[in-house]
């Protein structure tokens, strides 16, 4: 057999690459046209700053990294309405598309079927589409065009902020594979795995690169803190009592995963012997049926942790909003900040 010339191999090495790289844009173009629709005017100030335009789509980046590997874990199968990455990578039918390249190719029979699973090809193929998010969201960060103590004193929250959302997801899986957590714990996580990469990082991040000065950068942290816990545990609150056609999510994921949330810690904390068992017979259960979910959100309310829940994040929000009162944030941005606390986390919902 005639061994591939370095040119043909460049090339399908080369094709592959973009392929992925492709995968990657798909996925961010349809995030991003989410964040359009959240913040219209957005574009014309990037447009016109391009170094800022830059280092947030580095954090958008990020953060499709963080969801394409949550879905994965989670075993979501719905993001925003659609299949999430791995369920569209994995494609239903088991092909391929036609046009791909010939790495991909060389994993399908004649009839374009893929020889393995597609599922495990799906799950497979969105963990390296997450993990080349990532590796452009790095790109993205040093290349945007900042320099000097900007830069490094940014970076250094970068890094932290990315470290901790790995560590939080980690401290999600452990809580749901050992099956207990207390509230405290579950705060934790939340504050790790979502709070601080969702908005109290990328203010302070911003602040950073602006040169802000402590008492400003001080003043956001006490706004993005709170909010962002908020935000987390509203999410919690979504994921067990959210209806699927106005969330775009599998209504009793978090219930089949078994998820050990701030909600579940304070129902366990409350709960009669007869509802403890409801919670250690269903909650992680694979096979949970509607039903099942739905005794399980029974107890949720009936020992008063869904109103529990609803009271801490009433708390964390006014806690956000009272950080904005001092005036240490000059005139104009605490108005944006509050409208983005009512788009993060709105009030009674």
């Amino acid at each position: 057999m005639d061994a591939a010339s370095p040119t043909s191999t460049a090339a399908a090495d080369s094709t592959a690459a973009a392929d992925v790289r492709a995968l990657v844009e798909r996925t961010l173009y349809s995030f991003l046209r989410e964040r359009r629709r959240a913040l219209p005017e957005a574009e014309d100030l990037l447009a016109a700053r391009e170094r800022v335009a830059r280092a947030a789509a580095s954090l958008e980046l990020l953060h499709m990294f963080a969801i394409i590997h949550d879905d994965v874990m989670d075993r979501s199968p719905l993001r925003r309405g659609s299949p999430a990455t791995y369920r569209q990578l994995a494609d239903d039918s088991g092909r391929l598309r036609r046009g791909s390249p010939a790495t991909y190719r060389q994993l399908a029979d004649d009839s374009g079927r893929l020889r393995r699973g597609a599922e495990r090809f799906g799950v497979s193929a969105a963990i390296l589409t997450g993990d080349l998010a990532m590796a452009l969201a790095g790109e993205l960060w040093w290349t945007a065009g900042f320099d000097g103590p900007a830069l490094m004193d940014g970076a250094r929250i970068y890094h932290a902020m990315r470290a901790e959302v790995i560590g939080g997801q980690y401290l999600d899986l452990l809580a749901a594979a050992r099956g207990d957590a207390t509230p405290e714990e579950t705060r934790r996580i939340s504050v790790l795995k979502s709070g601080r990469y969702t908005v109290e990082r990328p203010l302070l991040i911003g602040a950073a690169l602006a040169a802000a000065p402590s008492r400003v950068r001080d003043a956001l942290a006490a706004f993005g803190a709170p909010l962002g816990e908020a935000f987390q545990l509203r999410d919690d609150i979504i994921g067990a009592f959210g209806d699927p056609a106005m969330t775009g999510k599998d209504a009793d994921g978090d219930l089949r995963e078994g998820k050990q949330t701030l909600l579940v810690a304070l129902a366990k904390k409350a709960a009669t012997p007869e509802q403890r068992a409801t919670l250690d017979e269903l909650l992680g259960s694979e096979d949970l049926t509607p039903d099942g979910a739905g005794r399980l959100r029974a107890v949720l309310q009936d020992t008063g942790a869904l109103d529990d829940g609803r009271d801490t994040i009433a708390s964390l929000l006014e806690e956000a909003h009272s950080a904005l009162d001092g005036g240490t944030i000059a005139s104009g941005p605490p108005a944006h900040l509050r409208a983005l606390a009512d788009d993060v986390a709105p009030a009674g919902a």
